[in-house]
């Protein structure tokens, strides 16, 4: 982004957080990271601003919804742009691994090196997207062209605290770019799903599990079923009355 639009982006963050109480996400002290970036400090600003205009839930500080929101967009930010999950502050280095859909359990090595696209879309139809066939790189240059303004997540309900932590997500954007040659009209897109994440005492992550139906998401994106089936959210901001949805 220029200054021009940083300084935008910015006024509007700082407008609702004042206005509605919103709290931007607590990704830890991304100008002290605990190793070299992969390709420079990270700028979540935009991504933050679709976090507020779009999220359905506005959890209570201190709560252990927002404790486990904040946990995990820490660590997506990690494995985004920490190259060596060894770095990685959000895990049990020992003891880490993922899994999707109850399919191939991933190492801490192996998930990090393929990256959180590829084993997360592990087990979608290989028509729609074939895991084996991209690397890290090639995986994180897929859909941000889709989604200009990011990817936003919230989470939506905590069943269970530590050490197993059952969770209820919703991961959206507006389909305003391009994808394989289609071109969005700035459609709301969204999915949704469920994660239990086993931690210990510091609340660090041994094992991610995620459930959701990649292929309904990828079908959408491609035209194949209307994008109206996969947009279901009602954000705080739809209205001119905002109703917080506090847990």
């Amino acid at each position: 982004m220029d200054t021009s639009s940083t300084d935008k982006v910015d006024q509007q963050l700082k407008e609702l957080a004042d206005k509605h109480g919103f709290l931007r996400p607590d990704r830890g002290d991304l100008d002290n990271p605990p190793a070299p970036w992969r390709e420079g400090k990270p700028d979540y600003r935009k991504a933050d601003l679709l976090y507020f205009k779009g999220k359905t839930m506005n959890h209570k500080p201190g709560s252990l919804e927002l404790i486990v929101e904040n946990l995990v967009k820490k660590w997506e930010m990690e494995g985004s742009h920490l190259p060596d999950y060894m770095t990685w502050t959000t895990i049990n280095k020992e003891k880490y691994r993922v899994q999707a859909n109850g399919q191939k359990v991933f190492s801490g090595k192996e998930s990090s090196t393929i990256g959180y696209y590829n084993w997360l879309l592990s087990t979608a139809s290989k028509e729609l997207y074939d895991s084996e066939q991209h690397t890290f790189e090639s995986s994180h240059s897929v859909f941000p062209g889709a989604f200009p303004d990011g990817f936003a997540w919230e989470v939506l309900q905590v069943f269970s605290g530590p050490p197993k932590v059952a969770f209820s997500w919703r991961h959206w954007s507006n389909f305003s770019g391009e994808y394989k040659g289609r071109v969005g009209e700035g459609q709301l897109v969204e999915m949704h799903g469920f994660a239990i994440a086993t931690v210990d005492e510091q609340l660090l992550i041994g094992q991610l599990e995620v459930y959701y139906k990649p292929d309904e998401f990828l079908k959408a994106m491609e035209g194949k079923i209307p994008i109206s089936d996969v947009s279901s959210g009602k954000e705080i901001l739809g209205t001119g009355c905002p109703i917080h949805r506090e847990k």
